[in-house]
C-alpha cells in the first residue's frame, strides 16, 4: 500500500513537471534578448559615467559612444556574468561634453538574439569638480523612426564594417546604420563572382548588424561586401573587402578591420534593393566613385584604429585627435553624398588605379617611441595628401575634412610632445 501511495505521488510530480515544461517553454533561437529597465545613468561626473540596465536573460554588457551620434566608434563593456542587471563604466571623458551612446546586451553561448536600446540616447558630463548626478534618465538624441525621418528613409552606412571573430569555419561580419534596414553579406573565394549569401533577420539588432558566415575553409582568403536596405527601396553596399579564415590551431579573430579589395563607392540611400548585379557595378543611380576621397577615407579608418589602440598617456591630445578624425570621416561622407545628388565625376584619379584600389600606406613610423601616435600620423598625412588631390565638387565638405585632419596632425604632435617630456 505505501510503495502505491509513493508510486501515485511520483506520477503527480512528473505530470506537473511535464506541464510546466509545456506551459513555459525555453527562449527558442532567434528570438531577441529585450530590455526590461533602463538604460539609466547611475553616476554622472566631469569625467565618468556609469550606465546601468536590466535584460530578461542574462547577458552580456557592451556600451556603444561617442561625442558624434552618427558615428559610436567607442566601446567599453562588462563580461557576462550570470546576471540580469548590467552596468558599464566610461572613464575618461571630457567636462562638460555631450556624449551618445547605445547599449547592447547578447549572450556568448546563448540561443537569443542580440538586445539593443531604441534610438540614440545623450548625457552631458558636469564641469570638473562639479558634484556627481545620480540615478538621471538619458535623453534621447534621436529614435530609429526619428533618424529615418531626419534622413528621408536614406540608409547609409556609418561605422564599420569589422570581423567581430572568426575561425576557421565561421566568421562573424557587424556594421552599423544611420536607421534600422536589412542585413546582408554576399560573400565568397572568387572576388568576381561572391556567390554566397548569408543574412540576418531585418531590424534584428537594431542599428547595429551582424551576420555569420558559416562552413567556412581554413586557410581560405574570402572576399565580402555587406549591404543594408529598407523596404522602400533606398539601400546602401559597403567597399569590397577581404579576410583570411585561420588555419585550425590558429587563434580566433576578434574585432579586427578587414582588408579594402575594391572601393565600391558606398552610396548614400541608393536607390534599386536588391542583390549586386556583378563585379564592379554600382546599385542605382548616383553611385560615382571619388577614388582619392575613399583613399582619404580608408587612411582616416587607419588612423582611427592606431589612436584607438595608442596607451592614454597623450595628456588628452589622443582623444582631441579622434574626435577631429571622427569629424573629418563624418564630412568626406556628407562630401560623398553631395557629389552623389549632383551626378558628377571625379576626374582626380592620381594615385588610385583604374580599378579603383586603395593605395597602399607605407611601411615604417617616424616615432619609435609611440609607434601608435606615429602610425596615426602616417596615416593622417596619406589622407591629408588624398584630400589634396580630390576635386572641389564635394560642397566645401573636402575643405572641411581637410581642416579635422589638420587639426588631429596637430593634437598628436602636441600629444608626442606633451609624452617625452615625462
Amino acid at each position: 500500500m505505501q510503495s502505491t501511495k509513493k508510486l501515485f505521488l511520483l506520477m503527480i510530480v512528473m505530470t506537473v513537471a511535464v506541464a510546466y515544461a509545456v506551459a513555459a517553454p525555453p527562449p527558442q533561437a532567434g528570438q531577441d534578448i529585450r530590455i526590461t529597465n533602463g538604460p539609466m545613468l547611475e553616476e554622472v561626473n566631469g569625467n565618468a559615467v556609469v550606465i546601468a540596465w536590466t535584460t530578461d536573460v542574462p547577458s552580456n554588457s557592451r556600451v556603444w559612444y561617442s561625442t558624434d551620434k552618427n558615428n559610436l566608434t567607442h566601446v567599453a563593456e562588462s563580461p557576462e556574468n550570470g546576471s540580469n542587471t548590467h552596468r558599464v563604466r566610461i572613464d575618461n571623458l571630457r567636462p562638460n561634453a555631450t556624449y551618445f551612446f547605445q547599449v547592447e546586451s547578447s549572450q556568448v553561448r546563448g540561443n537569443r538574439g542580440q538586445g539593443e536600446s531604441a534610438g540614440v540616447l545623450s548625457f552631458r558630463t558636469l564641469n570638473s569638480g562639479a558634484q556627481t548626478i545620480r540615478n538621471q534618465r538619458p535623453v534621447m538624441a534621436a529614435s530609429d523612426v526619428a533618424a529615418g525621418m531626419q534622413e528621408n528613409g536614406r540608409v547609409r552606412i556609418t561605422n564599420g564594417p569589422v570581423i567581430e571573430e572568426a575561425d576557421g569555419n565561421h566568421a562573424r561580419i557587424a556594421w552599423t546604420t544611420n536607421i534600422q534596414g536589412s542585413s546582408r553579406v554576399q560573400y565568397g573565394t572568387d572576388l568576381g563572382t561572391m556567390n554566397k549569401l548569408s543574412e540576418a533577420p531585418w531590424g534584428a539588432g537594431g542599428l547595429t548588424h551582424r551576420v555569420e558566415l558559416r562552413n567556412l575553409q581554413p586557410g581560405a582568403t574570402y572576399y565580402f561586401q555587406v549591404a543594408t536596405g529598407q523596404a522602400a527601396g533606398s539601400e546602401v553596399e559597403s567597399d569590397i573587402f577581404s579576410f583570411r579564415a585561420p588555419n585550425n590551431g590558429e587563434a580566433t579573430i576578434r574585432q579586427q578591420q578587414p582588408q579594402v579589395v575594391r572601393s565600391e563607392g558606398q552610396g548614400y540611400g541608393q536607390q534599386g534593393y536588391g542583390r549586386r548585379r556583378g563585379y564592379g557595378q554600382q546599385v542605382g543611380a548616383g553611385a560615382v566613385d571619388h577614388p582619392m576621397m575613399r583613399e582619404a577615407e580608408q587612411a582616416l579608418q587607419q588612423a582611427r584604429i592606431s589612436l584607438q589602440q595608442a596607451a592614454q598617456q597623450f595628456a588628452g591630445h589622443r582623444e582631441k585627435a579622434l574626435e577631429y578624425v571622427n569629424q573629418a570621416s563624418q564630412e568626406i561622407n556628407l562630401g560623398l553624398q553631395y557629389a552623389a545628388q549632383q551626378g558628377g565625376s571625379n576626374p582626380y584619379s592620381a594615385g588610385v588605379n583604374n580599378q579603383g584600389y586603395v593605395r597602399p600606406m607605407a611601411s615604417g613610423a617616424n616615432n619609435t617611441s609611440f609607434p601608435r601616435m606615429s602610425e596615426a600620423q602616417q596615416a593622417l598625412e596619406q589622407a591629408r595628401n588624398a584630400l589634396q588631390q580630390a576635386g572641389t565638387q564635394f560642397g566645401g565638405h573636402r575643405s572641411t575634412a581637410l581642416g579635422h585632419v589638420n587639426q588631429a596632425l596637430q593634437e598628436i604632435s602636441l600629444g608626442i610632445q606633451a609624452a617625452s617630456q615625462r
